[in-house]
């Protein structure tokens, strides 16, 4: 169902996966990611890829010019 749900025409995210390919054919895609999820589990270890992330500032109230003004959110590109 989330498979379905990505939206198409998007540019690739980190993992230079895109959405076509994964929608292409939706019963190879969540066997893969079963197979992925299973020994991630089995193992107890994540993929040293989904410790990366890109780091997001977003402007909170007040002046924008302050360092302290901002939040940080860091995106993770998990499959």
């Amino acid at each position: 169902m989330a498979i379905r749900q990505i939206k198409s025409g998007k540019a690739a995210r980190p993992d230079s996966i895109p959405a076509e390919a994964l929608k292409s054919d939706i019963e190879v895609t969540t066997n893969m990611l079963h197979l992925l999820f299973k020994t991630i589990w089995e193992e107890e270890q994540v993929p040293m890829d989904w410790n990366e992330g890109h780091l997001i500032k977003i402007p909170k109230k007040g002046d924008l010019s302050e360092c302290e003004d901002y939040s940080g959110i860091k995106l993770l590109s998990i499959p």
